[in-house]
């Protein structure tokens, strides 16, 4: 098919294509690496985590979908990685290897599938796995048990080949006796220390100058991150809300919702014959309010959140023209009806309407650097009570009791502060630090010695405590990463 309007009578599809980096929005929900996910795919996924979230009683509303979109979104992406990975691994499993795990470790839900069709239970409803295992070898299932296989094997295929992975990437993890040993230290060894510090945020604002031409650079070098507007949609809506139910038996309750229902309907109807501001007219009611509504699925799409998500509603005003009014659409507050009044282009949010924003930020930056210029003018060798009773700033906290990679009374946990005491002899001094809240110095003033006897009768146990943490931490590290390095397309907000 071609269009005139079209340079060349290009083909519609091709400037749909290019429009969304190759990807037919028709078919496809988005790309991974070289791959097009198709929109069937996404939606039986989708459809499998609303109905976990079903059987676990939660009610399916707009968020709860969306929600689940999230997460199939998520699994798909990676079950590709994971996918490719097991085929350069050869791990794929085998069906010698499905039979021996029904056989040998049959799962307890497959043992309740099993009971569930009368099978290899006893009076009390006990598996019995002797019965079950004798009719595998000797091949004496029942009929009835088929379609439950078939299940089971295509499941099956899937898991223990992601166990394969797993186990490969945790196995691969190795740790050293130089990690046992920091270990045991961090969580075993106790210190006392004081600490001359600042808090960033007990700086006065008044102290802090900002100047015009730093925010105007700052809100230059952030202006595509940050200050970048979406396309938007401006919608003006009426909410009909829902009525009040308490008194209402519950046939009063189904007339009282079909009239409500059968009024949205009409001033629907009405608002497309004439106009939006007619209807309005016309019903005597006013807007409820006007609003920018955007695709993409953060700040709920610009949709007030006590409305609930409503995709639908956003679909409506980016797939209709100026001037069209929608159907009624279902909110958390009632049934509500669009109108289109502009169509905006992605801008950019004004210097002006920035500047609040970008001076806070400006101001948090300062603080941390104003509070490190202080303690570096300030004489670290002479008395600390003295230099923090000459400065209003400076604060004096002693006898901090922690273990060395914990978390001390004031300054909080610092992970420069956990590697460099170890160095340190009582009464040592440290250089200046940062955690999260203050800059820092501190005093050793006690720590325990090291008892190798006490250590050594828990080195075994502390071993596989350290290397069980390392190996847990292995396989979801890889994946994290390898999510993070792929080239990733995600067009939901374009169809949905």
């Amino acid at each position: 098919m071609t269009v005139g309007g079209l340079v060349g009578g290009a083909n519609i599809m091709d400037v749909i294509k290019s429009a969304f980096g190759g990807i037919d929005t028709r078919l496809y929900v988005g790309r991974i690496d070289d791959e097009n996910i198709p929109i069937s795919y996404y939606l039986n996924e989708r459809q499998n985590q609303i109905n976990r979230f079903r059987q676990q009683g939660r009610s399916i509303d707009g968020r709860t979908i969306q929600n689940a979109g999230d997460f199939a979104w998520n699994t798909i992406v990676e079950r590709k990685i994971k996918d490719e990975k097991i085929k350069e691994f050869n791990i794929e499993v085998q069906s010698d290897e499905i039979y021996d795990f029904l056989l040998l470790t049959p799962p307890l839900a497959f043992q309740n599938n099993l009971k569930d069709l009368g099978l290899y239970k006893d009076e009390e409803g006990n598996f019995i796995l002797e019965d079950y295992q004798s009719a595998v070898q000797n091949g004496s299932l029942p009929d009835t048990t088929n379609q439950l296989l078939i299940l089971w094997e295509r499941y099956l295929k899937t898991y223990l080949a992601d166990r394969k992975l797993q186990n490969i990437y945790n196995n691969s993890t190795s740790i050293n006796d130089e990690e046992v040993k920091l270990d045991y230290l961090q969580n075993n060894i106790n210190c006392k220390i004081d600490a001359l510090s600042i808090e960033f945020n007990s700086i006065d604002n008044d102290l802090i100058e900002i100047s015009d031409e730093e925010i105007s650079n700052k809100y230059n070098i952030d202006k595509e991150e940050k200050y970048k507007l979406e396309e938007s949609v401006t919608v003006q809506y009426i909410l009909f809300e829902n009525i009040d139910q308490s008194g209402l038996d519950s046939t009063a309750i189904v007339e009282k919702q079909d009239s409500l229902l059968q009024l949205a309907i009409d001033f629907s109807s009405d608002a497309e014959i004439m106009s939006f501001k007619e209807s309005l007219e016309e019903y005597n009611l006013q807007v409820t309010d006007t609003i920018d509504v955007t695709e993409s699925f953060t700040n709920n799409s610009g949709i007030p959140f006590n409305m609930g998500v409503l995709r639908s509603a956003v679909r409506f005003a980016f797939d209709n023209n100026i001037g069209q009014t929608s159907e009624p659409f279902n909110s958390n507050n009632g049934l509500a009806i669009f109108n289109i009044l502009n169509k905006n282009s992605s801008s950019y949010k004004s210097l002006e309407e920035s500047k609040a924003q970008i001076k806070r930020s400006l101001i948090r930056d300062k603080k941390k650097e104003f509070a490190l210029s202080t303690l570096k003018n300030v004489n670290l060798n002479d008395d600390w009570d003295s230099i923090s009773k000459n400065n209003d700033l400076i604060s004096l906290n002693q006898d901090l009791s922690s273990n060395i990679g914990g978390s001390f009374q004031t300054i909080g946990r610092s992970n420069e502060l956990s590697a460099i005491i170890l160095e340190m002899n009582i009464n040592d001094q440290s250089h200046i630090l940062e955690s999260s809240s203050h800059y820092f110095v501190f005093k050793l003033k006690e720590i325990d010695t090291f008892d190798e006897a006490a250590y050594n009768d828990l080195y075994d146990s502390l071993k596989t405590q350290v290397l069980n943490r390392a190996r847990n931490q292995s396989f979801n590290s890889w994946l994290n990463n390898e999510k993070k390095n792929a080239d990733i397309k995600d067009l939901r907000f374009k169809i949905f």
